[in-house]
């Protein structure tokens, strides 16, 4: 733990002091205090202390999730899912129709003979209720009995186990919470499910026993869809307008609208060092090339550019002036601002701050800075789609 005078300390407090007033309307509960916080990098770590959390459940199990497959990993937490369902646990399931596509409907099947109600968000068929192909349910959390919840850049897959993927599992950032926090992530699921079906779960107040130590403070953010651009938005161009020494990023998909855009180049330009870190080929290949067209401006800015070079990179994180830490499931896009359901929490905890630059230095261990020189390493075709990238940004 860092050692910070007393007179920083306070100096530090009010600054986060200053970012959780102008977010507070854009949060779900406001800023809530003793929240014990664990941060996972590992995909077997996670979906264990997951299926941990659901094995445990006693009064309610709430799961939203943009991609739940039907592999190893999936039908592991399906059969857990459907057996606290037919022990009396209410178990309420939403998974998003394009994110889920892969998955084998008899899962679904399955698991409401067992009990489970399982929902899908925004069906393709144009025919069914709530159908849509704009705006996604992008979020990853699982909430138990109110009290313990998981959110972040995981989904229930095989990619980000190693014990399925072995060297080339996803790298990825989850983060459990348990308190008053984890309420706020319910409260999300709440409207969800009101969206999906017009059924409004009524759940009695949570008491969450007090943290053993003095706990984090958290906000919790989550955008609610198409149109619903405020929040997430909000969460990004605080955060750089804020900031006064750093802010490191890590996004796999990285294509702001013109406002964060902005944000990003007065940050710098004031003397704030901002870094992106991003993969070098991600697993959507057309946003790559869209992200390069903007190579320039960023490097003309002052940011410093690093791509990473190892599996793919699916972490959604930002730590500012370590001291402010945001993981989520929202990328640095114009799908997380404008059109899809996202969640965030934001911690203001020196120790999880800390945690995060730590994991940050491990990547940039497998990553590469881009120089001004960086077009000499690409494809012809590749730097004629990031022109023609940067032509359409413009635009946005």
């Amino acid at each position: 733990m860092k050692v910070i005078p007393h007179k920083v300390r306070r100096q530090i407090a009010d600054w986060r002091q200053a970012i959780a007033r102008e977010l507070s309307r854009d949060t779900v509960g406001g800023l809530s205090e003793s929240n014990d916080v664990e941060i996972y990098y590992d995909g077997d770590r996670v979906f264990e202390a997951m299926l941990a959390a659901i094995a445990s459940a006693k009064t309610h199990i709430h799961l939203e999730m943009y991609m739940f497959l039907s592999d190893t990993i999936g039908k592991t937490f399906a059969e857990a899912l459907s057996k606290k369902s037919s022990e009396g646990i209410a178990v309420k399931v939403i998974y998003d129709s394009i994110g889920s596509s892969a998955a084998d409907p008899m899962q679904w099947a399955h698991m409401r003979d067992a009990g489970v109600l399982v929902i899908e968000y925004h069906p393709v068929a144009p025919w069914r209720k709530r159908a849509g192909l704009f705006g996604r349910n992008h979020r990853k959390n699982l909430i138990v009995d109110g009290k313990v919840g998981f959110t972040g850049g995981m989904n229930i897959g095989n990619p980000w186990s190693r014990d399925q993927y072995q060297e080339n599992a996803w790298r990825d950032t989850q983060i459990r919470v348990c308190g008053p926090a984890a309420a706020d992530l319910d409260t999300l699921f709440i409207e969800s499910w009101k969206y999906c079906t017009d059924e409004i779960i009524d759940l009695p107040v949570v008491e969450h026993a007090k943290s053993s130590q003095q706990g984090c403070r958290c906000m919790v953010v989550g955008s609610r869809g198409l149109g619903s651009r405020k929040q997430i938005r909000k969460l990004f161009s605080v955060h750089l307008n804020k900031a006064r020494h750093s802010v490191k990023m890590t996004m796999p998909y990285f294509v702001p609208p013109r406002r964060l855009r902005k944000a990003m180049r007065r940050a710098s330009q004031r003397g704030v060092d901002v870094a992106v870190l991003l993969p070098r080929d991600s697993d959507v290949a057309a946003v790559d090339w869209l992200r390069e067209g903007l190579y320039p401006s960023l490097l003309s800015w002052g940011v410093r550019v690093i791509e990473y070079l190892g599996p793919v990179l699916h972490a959604k994180t930002m730590v500012v002036d370590d001291s402010v830490a945001i993981i989520g499931s929202n990328n640095f896009d114009i799908l997380s601002v404008v059109m899809n359901r996202e969640t965030a929490i934001v911690i203001f905890d020196d120790d999880v701050s800390e945690e995060l630059s730590r994991q940050w230095g491990n990547d940039l261990m497998l990553s590469e800075r881009v120089a001004n020189d960086w077009q000499g390493i690409r494809p012809w075709w590749r730097l004629w789609l990031a022109k023609l990238g940067c032509f359409l940004l413009r635009k946005l």
